[in-house]
């Protein structure tokens, strides 16, 4: 697993997590990623973001997987936490599609080249370190089984019941 921090400038200026500081190295959203040749769990990653601004978050996602899943062409996310989303962003001189599934399922989708497919857990914003933490590495354990929505509510993250 790698941590990866995108956004290396001190840009505050876009909503810092308010909890940013007790686990995170820099202002950018933390991001794990499983960077091997097999893919045996559910999820190939997790993503903390800052905040639910989708032209802030998605340019940070698409910059810290630079360099392990480029070119990323699209990025599909759950319009029940996003909320209106653009059909595509320009980022670094690239379109990136934007799809929005109302589905609830705490997950994004990243197409890599229109071939591969990636499945990145989504931890809320909100999330207290702990429970993100402890969310992110759930995801990326090669035995996971559970549903992003199940590994939220488990941790810690939210409470009560998955979402469906």
């Amino acid at each position: 697993m790698a941590d990866v921090d995108p956004d290396t400038d001190a840009r505050r200026d876009t909503g810092a997590h308010p909890a940013a500081e007790a686990v995170r190295f820099g202002p950018g959203p933390v991001l794990r990623l499983e960077l091997t040749d097999h893919r045996d769990g559910l999820f190939d990653g997790a993503w903390w973001p800052y905040s639910h601004r989708v032209h802030i978050e998605i340019p940070r996602l698409i910059g810290g997987l630079a360099g392990h899943w480029d070119p990323v062409t699209r990025v599909g996310v759950d319009l029940e936490t996003w909320g209106a989303l653009p059909t595509r962003l320009v980022i670094d001189g690239r379109v990136v599609r934007i799809d929005g599934y109302p589905v609830a399922d705490d997950t994004a989708l990243v197409t890599r080249d229109d071939r591969a497919l990636f499945s990145l857990l989504v931890v809320p914003p909100e999330a207290a370190p702990e429970a993100a933490v402890a969310a992110m590495a759930r995801a990326l354990d090669p035995r996971n089984t559970a549903a992003a929505g199940t590994i939220l509510t488990e941790t810690g993250v939210r409470p009560g019941h998955p979402r469906r």
